[in-house]
């Protein structure tokens, strides 16, 4: 079986999705022995170098299509079209990240023009921060999208949305997963303070300017405390980590680092601290339970259906600094008060973080979508 994986972001931005693509491929290859092939637009930023994809891709053929770009619109050439076209034409199945206006409306005639089959993959939130977005997808993507074979939502509550609100069928919850084995196997180093690991975009969606602003408030709270946080990545918001960063030593911006060097940082960390604004999955929160270190999040779509509280990780209770600022205060009061608080989670997050493997997720896309044509 020949399967086509399509994104308007292309592998080199380097973030969750694009880790993502790189992961499922070489899973549902390794374990199904399937033909497949990667497409992209060319959205996003060059964070990864073209030897680092290759050794991520591991000879998954590769293509990057250059689009027109019109305020945040991608749009397709000819020569782009003619080429998905036969592309698709070669495929038993077409699995396409959805999360840009316009895109539907491409892949909705590549599918009218070839008759392939189609999976939508909901990786972004179905809303966000842009009215414009918003508004198309009120008025033109919810009754575009009906017209695909298969939706794969991340987290229950997208599900629950496309069947009920906008009657949308053949919609499937598959959670995201990674590749769990290189965390499971790190070993905690005990350290003194207590560490909160905190990575990703620096980005609004993701809240980081809202931790920045609770561990303010937690530090004059507890001007003398022990904890350290440290943020991994970059973005729009890295000037407001710095700013805060230089009026709290606690607080460590340590910028992007390469994803083969960050287990080195959960290795080091005993609480991985979430406060995203929109969340719809979160793979960082299945590297961190891997690594054995609960978590603290907001109580967003895509925690909600993995966080068990006091099992694996705690909610924070609103998304505010305030409320942050609260939640990290009653974690660290409880952990200065029992030194084996933190440890005795170890086990459950582990159990959670094996669950969410990359191969679990290709089982599920390969049994809901991808069996083999009928002679």
């Amino acid at each position: 079986m020949h399967i086509l994986f399509y994104s308007p972001v292309k592998l080199q931005s380097g973030g969750g999705c694009e880790r993502w693509h790189c992961d499922i491929t070489n899973s549902l290859k390794k374990q199904f022995r399937c033909s497949l092939e990667i497409v992209t637009a060319d959205l996003g930023e060059d964070r990864w170098s073209p030897e680092y994809l290759n050794t991520q891709l591991q000879g998954i053929p590769y293509t990057q299509l250059t689009f027109l770009h019109f305020f945040g619109i991608l749009i397709p050439t000819v020569k782009n079209f003619i080429f998905l076209y036969k592309k698709c034409k070669q495929a038993d199945a077409v699995h396409f990240i959805y999360g840009f206006m316009g895109q539907d409306v491409f892949m909705a005639m590549l599918k009218f023009f070839t008759g392939v089959k189609i999976v939508v993959g909901h990786h972004a939130p179905i809303f966000h921060s842009s009215k414009i977005h918003n508004y198309y997808m009120k008025f033109v993507s919810r009754y575009i999208l009906g017209y695909f074979d298969f939706h794969q939502t991340l987290n229950a509550s997208d599900k629950t949305f496309f069947e009920k609100k906008w009657k949308i069928k053949n919609v499937y919850f598959i959670p995201s997963g990674i590749r769990v084995d290189r965390f499971l196997k790190l070993k905690r180093k005990r350290h003194d303070d207590i560490t909160f690991l905190s990575v990703g975009r620096y980005a609004k969606q993701k809240g980081f300017d809202l931790a920045v602003e609770a561990i303010d408030l937690f530090n004059k709270k507890f001007p003398q405390n022990k904890a350290q946080f440290i943020f991994i990545g970059s973005g729009d918001m890295v000037n407001v980590i710095e700013k805060y960063a230089k009026r709290n030593n606690n607080i460590i911006n340590a910028g992007f680092i390469a994803y083969e060097n960050i287990p080195n940082y959960y290795e080091n960390a005993d609480i991985y601290l979430l406060t995203s604004r929109e969340e719809p999955f979160g793979l960082v929160l299945i590297e961190a339970w891997a690594a054995g270190i609960p978590v603290l999040a907001t109580k967003t779509e895509g925690p909600i259906d993995m966080l068990k509280e006091g099992v694996n990780g705690w909610f924070i209770k609103e998304i505010s600094a305030v409320k942050i600022a609260d939640a990290i205060e009653k974690i660290y009061q409880q952990a200065l008060k029992n030194h084996s608080f933190l440890s005795s989670f170890e086990i459950e997050c582990k159990k959670t973080g094996r669950y969410y493997s990359i191969d679990r997720t290709a089982q599920e896309m390969k049994k809901n979508f991808f069996m083999e044509r009928s002679s």
